[in-house]
């Protein structure tokens, strides 16, 4: 078992989002407001498909906006409402009936973010309510009533004085529907099996292994035997014999010779999940909130709001230990509070907001243990038998937002524009200890007081194999270096603009944004009770890379020079002394410098400067062209710095016979400073506090890249600077050169007749990526329709092709730095580790042409839509038929030694690599037919039906359905088969009724 290490998950709280009910009022924060549309599939605009009169008295067939486009002809609110005594004048209906067909289909596509069923359905009501004598309104609307995808919104005040608004409502997601639950307690905390697992056993004097002509062992603590189904295995043979796993044991027997029994847990969990029917994993978010907004003077006005969001469930989650990887359920089980208030102020000349937010995270599940249903180690580390995940830590999130517009009509009609915030981001979660407190159970239930599994240079018993393994140094919170987290990332925004009109047809404009983030978090993982340092023995390491950690090495004693290594305001731990001299470092001081020690606290500062200009060449047609620099800055990264010089250029003509064009051309082009390589400090690996030539020499006991004792001589193994390679280009960092041209073309073919055409071409290289990503091009093209040939009949389509394609160079097939061909500290002092890195065999980076090898992902998306509305007398028809449609393929190039040493295999590997991948593919149909019937003018049927058929090909799933648990020969134990084709027609017949 892999015992890991629970340190939160550093994230910070995703930005307040509002949750708003229908806000027809306009806010300078495009952040204001998210949840304003209520609806749900069945009624996606919130609105119902209630018949109501179209007001076609006074004008044309049809209406065009300002910019000339055609719009629907307003439904008619003219109507007799009703009256009341009181004064108010109210209208409203509800429409309610039956669902049947297909409607309760158990397919996680079909229900992905719907809940359908069979039977009665309300699906929508409203309710408007005025009293024009006290300026006074009540509005109300609704629908999927008691689904978990339901809405309801509620609003009432008086007009331009105050209002109040509430809302709630549910969204369902469907992750999987053809989940196998093999643990129980899906949902909540812990996950267990049920199923019987292998004990250890340490004190039996000779046992037989078990396998055929093999000699009888004796059991003892450093190489623990293991019991299951009434025999008992050595420790070389327990975990393939135990599990049924296929291949050969430890020892080198093969399963054909093996003579114990044929029960295993393979067969076990083979067993349970065949007699278990495949079921649903999903979440359903439900959100309410409340919102009042209120005049108090002729200029200021103020608002606040309250939202709360609960979301729970479970989805497939990845986890891996013992080298196998498993699918479980992680539980969800949060809470999201968020308040909002703000103050605006308008006069003829100045414009101000000031707005707060809070937004309060919470996971009501701290903790998920999960009893592991396999034996992940034949060690004495095997009685380990739960895997602990520390979820998401609960944390807050605050923002101080200021706005601020002046116009200045004598200076040439400017307008001045300043934005400044201030947000903080934090969450103080518990850690805990790097032996969880189900593990630690575990442990003393197994009777295992020290770990093992390191045997090779410790003596069992040993001061120092009892220091570096007792469970009591890992089991408790002391073993940290805090005991909660601490995060905390600060961020501000300066956002300044002056815009002028020197001349009637000319307009400029010029910009300054600096945007930043100070993270002041950070953690370092050092065990102040052993004077170690990294994630734990096992944790993520091989056992034997405890040494890794620096701490007491095998062979060492306490009290020995290097034994292990204590930094700057930690205590003294007894026996620990640390030289860290060349010749210690040969003796055998272990350093772990290539395995994380702490976690960077990394911050960024972003700063743009721009100047826009827009010239009118006409009275019908402009000009426009603006120029950005954006410079970015970051800690801890492999450019200090890079720059973005931005030009973008636009041409807009209105009145090109019936047509109207708009076009702009972008180019981009960002570079940056030095590319060096990352030192240990970026890495946050070494030792904190070590100057890197230290790190250096004592990286090299364990086998890395590193000075010998003389300081110049390299060693070239598996190095830590080729793991990390110098040049590897990371996207947001390396040198980017973009183009984008984009066109859109409006032509008024008839009076009640509008085409249109959407046009773009991005096209962006990655010149200096020798690793990594070097093209990312993308073009689309949107074609549209819109007829109108009366105001009860409308007829659209539209059709939207886009095409990408990504280009990865794997390896460059060149010798990126010539130069530097020797890994020495003379190199090292010119280039930095760069000279070191990609170092195979002292060719400084080189790698041969033929062991090139790249890969392109071609991505294509296609969507099709055709919708007709008619008034056929009485009768109304609606039909909308949407097709979507998108295909992957993933392709590879290989020089001719790139999979192999000889030609002939070569070409076999290639033809295999080539085809291994087939198409990804998506496809869905969807139709919809709505037929109104009006009874009377209050009443009216609506027959509705709907039918869908979706097509899925992946090859992450191949095989899965018919052979889940035979995943687990390769190493993996799947339990979702992954999306299935479906079909599916549902028909509604509703009774809608008019008040």
């Amino acid at each position: 078992m892999r015992i890991r290490l629970h340190l939160k998950v550093m994230t910070c709280c995703v930005a307040a989002a509002v949750a708003q009910l229908g806000a027809e009022q306009a806010f300078a924060d495009s952040g204001v407001g998210v949840d304003t549309a209520l609806g749900n599939a069945l009624n996606p605009p919130g609105r119902s498909a209630m018949p109501r009169t179209l007001d076609t008295e006074g004008f044309d067939s049809v209406r065009r906006s300002p910019t000339g486009q055609l719009y629907g002809v307003p439904y008619d609110v003219s109507e007799e409402p009703t009256k009341t005594e009181g004064g108010w004048e109210y209208t409203g209906g509800v429409e309610a009936g039956v669902l049947g067909g297909d409607a309760g289909k158990k397919n996680a596509i079909f229900r992905k973010y719907k809940d359908l069923k069979n039977g009665p359905y309300l699906d929508y009501f409203e309710v408007e309510a005025d009293k024009p004598g006290d300026a006074r309104y009540i509005q109300a609307f609704g629908g999927g009533a008691g689904r978990n995808d339901q809405f309801y919104g509620f609003q009432f005040g008086r007009y331009n004085d105050w209002k109040v608004k509430l809302f709630y409502n549910e969204t369902i997601h469907v992750f999987t529907d053809t989940w196998k639950s093999l643990f129980s307690g899906e949902g909540t905390g812990n996950l267990t099996t049920g199923l019987p697992q292998a004990t250890m056993d340490t004190t039996t004097a000779l046992v037989a292994v078990n396998v055929k002509n093999a000699a009888s062992v004796a059991c003892s603590m450093a190489a623990p035997c293991w019991r299951y189904g009434g025999q008992i295995y050595a420790s070389n043979v327990a975990q393939n014999a135990i599990n049924g796993m296929s291949g050969t044991y430890n020892n080198g027997s093969n399963p054909a010779t093996y003579s114990g029994p044929q029960t295993n847990i393979a067969s076990a969990i083979s067993a349970r999940l065949a007699a278990t029917d495949a079921s649903e994993l999903s979440l359903v978010r439900k959100k309410g909130g409340a919102r009042i907004d209120a005049t108090l003077t002729n200029f200021w006005k103020g608002y606040a709001s309250y939202t709360q969001e609960d979301r729970k469930g479970a989805r497939p989650f990845a986890m891996n230990e013992g080298n196998i990887s498993y699918e479980i359920a992680e539980p969800i089980d949060y809470t999201t509070h968020e308040l909002l208030a703000g103050l605006q102020y308008a006069d003829s000349l100045t414009q101000a907001n000031l707005r707060a937010s809070l937004s309060m995270f919470r996971n009501h599940i701290d903790v998920l243990n999960v009893r592991d249903p396999l034996m992940s180690e034949a060690t004495s580390n095997g009685g380990v038998q739960t895997a602990t995940y520390d979820l998401y830590p609960d944390n807050n999130a605050f923002n101080l937002k200021g706005e601020f517009a002046r116009n200045l009509p004598d200076l040439f009609k400017g307008r001045f524009t300043a934005v400044m915030s201030w947000g903080t981001n934090r969450q103080n979660d518990d850690l805990l200890a790097p032996i969880s407190a189900a593990q630690s159970a575990d442990l003393a239930a197994a009777g295992v007081t020290t770990l093992s599994g390191n045997s090779a240079g410790y003596a069992v018993g040993s001061a120092a194999y009892n220091n570096a393994m007792l469970v009591s140094n890992w089991n408790t919170t002391a073993a940290l270096s805090q005991p909660t987290a601490k995060q905390r990332i600060d961020n501000k925004l300066l956002d300044l603009g002056l815009s002028l009109k020197p001349i009637d047809d000319l307009s400029v404009k010029g910009s300054f944004r600096m945007y930043e983030t100070v993270n002041k978090g950070g953690y370092m993982a050092y065990n102040p009770l052993t004077g170690q340092f990294g994630r734990g023995f096992a944790d993520g390491n091989n056992l034997t890379n405890l040494d890794a950690v620096v701490g007491l090495r095998p062979g060492a004693t306490p009290g020995t020079a290097n034994s292990c290594y204590i930094p700057a305001g930690y205590p003294a731990v007894p026996g620990c002394i640390f030289v860290g001299t060349a010749a210690a470092a040969t003796a055998g001081s272990a350093n772990g410098a290539n395995v994380p020690v702490f976690g960077q606290a990394r911050s960024t500062k972003q700063t743009n400067y721009g100047l826009a200009a827009d010239y009118d060449l006409t009275r019908t047609s402009s000009v426009n062209a603006s120029l950005e620099r954006e410079d970015f800055k970051r800690n801890f990264r492999e450019r200090d710095n890079t720059w973005e010089d931005k030009l973008k250029l636009g041409y807009v003509n209105r009145a090109l016979g019936d047509a109207t064009l708009r076009t702009s051309f972008e180019a981009d082009r960002k570079r940056g400073g030095d590319y060096r390589y990352r030192t240990f400090e970026d890495l946050g690996t070494g030792l904190p506090g070590l100057d890197p030539a230290t790190q250096i020499r004592l990286a090299g006991t364990l086998g890395y890249l590193a000075f010998s004792p003389a300081g110049g001589t390299v060693v070239n193994n598996a190095n830590l600077f080729n793991r990390y390679s110098y040049y590897f280009r990371k996207y947001d960092q390396a040198d980017r050169d973009q183009l984008i041209l984009n066109g859109r073309l409006n032509y008024l073919a008839r009076d009640n007749l509008d085409l249109g055409a959407t046009v773009q071409f991005k096209n962006v290289k990655y010149p200096d990526s020798f690793y990594g990503l070097e093209k990312d091009n993308q073009d689309s093209l949107t074609l549209d329709l819109n007829y109108q040939p009366s105001a009860g009949e409308q007829l659209y389509a539209f059709y939207s092709f886009q095409k990408a394609k990504k280009s990865m160079n794997l390896n460059a097939g060149t010798a990126l730095v010539p130069v530097i061909n020797t890994c020495t500290a003379a190199n090292i002092a010119l280039y930095g580790y760069s000279a070191c890195s990609d170092n195979v065999n002292g060719l400084g980076g080189s790698r041969p042409a033929s062991d090139a090898w790249t890969s392109d992902t071609n991505d294509r998306n296609d969507v099709f839509g055709l919708g007709f509305q008619k008034d056929l007398g009485r009768v109304k028809l609606g039909i909308d038929y949407t097709y979507s449609s998108s295909k992957t393929d993933i392709s590879y190039a290989y020089g001719s030694t790139a999979l192999s040493g000889t030609a002939a295999t070569q070409l076999a590997m290639a033809a295999i690599a080539g085809s291994a991948l087939p198409s990804m593919t998506f496809v869905q149909h969807t139709l919809s037919v709505n037929v109104i019937i009006p009874i009377d003018k209050r009443m009216s049927v609506r027959l509705f039906d709907r039918f869908e058929i979706g097509r899925v090909k992946d090859w992450h799933y191949d095989g899965v359905i018919k052979n889940a648990v035979a995943a687990y020969d390769s190493g993996t134990l799947l339990l979702d088969s992954g999306p299935q084709n479906y079909h599916a027609n549902i028909v509604g017949v509703f009774l809608q009724y008019k008040l």
